[in-house]
Parts: C-alpha cells; structure tokens; sequence
C-alpha cells in the first residue's frame, strides 16, 4: 500500500470514529437528558471495543493506539487502562452524561481529530 493510501485508511478510521464520538458530546452538550439511545449505543460499545484485549479488528486496535499514545502523551497522572476504564464504568452505569465522563469523552475526540489532522497533512504531502 502507498504511503497515500496508508495515510488515507488511516484518516478514514480515525474520523468514523471522531464521528461517534463527536455526535455525542453535541447531543449531550446540547441538552444531556435527551441523547438518543443510540448515541449511547454506539459510545458504550466502541469503549468495550476498546478495552477488550481479545479484540482482533484492526480498525479498533489502531484507533486504541491513537488513543492511548495521546493518553499517555496529556494525561498524566492516569493511566490509559484506569482512564478508559473509568469512562466505560459511566456508561456501564448510565451516567455516559456525566460532566467527568464528558471531559473524558472530550480527550478521546482530541487524540482521534489530532490524528486525523496529521494523516491528512501527510497525505497532502504525499509523505
């Protein structure tokens, strides 16, 4: 594969799931006692992806990547295990609308609009 054409799956993964994640914190910034179901839905289970280990899909465990090198990179004294973690109990527990679960979210749609950022600048650079 090109490094264009590397960089492209790249982008497209990272922003299907900035997509998800982004539609929920507008519903839920927008009015937190109103987020459709399956907003929910679609939060509660990329976080299992995310956590569990056995997970062989290749677009969830590049997406893990992203996510807990730019965890590791901002989030100091937390470790991307106990950060997740935290973040999936919310959802486990229905408080996904939490003002800590939503920051938590917030750090997520970062590291995954950062990669996109980057993964677009190479592609235009064709690097």
């Amino acid at each position: 594969m090109s490094e264009v054409g590397l960089n492209s799956n790249i982008y497209d993964v990272s922003s299907k799931y900035l997509g998800i994640l982004n539609r929920f914190l507008v519903e839920a910034n927008y009015d937190p006692s109103s987020v459709p179901t399956d907003s929910i839905k679609k939060v509660h289970a990329f976080l299992r992806q995310l956590l569990d280990k056995s997970n062989r899909d290749f677009q969830v465990q590049m997406v893990d990547q992203i996510i807990r090198a730019y965890l590791q990179k901002h989030q100091g004294k937390e470790k991307a295990e106990e950060f997740l973690n935290r973040l999936l109990h919310y959802f486990d527990q229905n408080t996904g609308t939490d003002t800590d679960a939503l920051q938590r979210i917030s750090l997520l749609t970062e590291a995954l609009d950062e990669e996109c950022d980057e993964a677009f600048s190479r592609m235009r650079l064709g690097k």
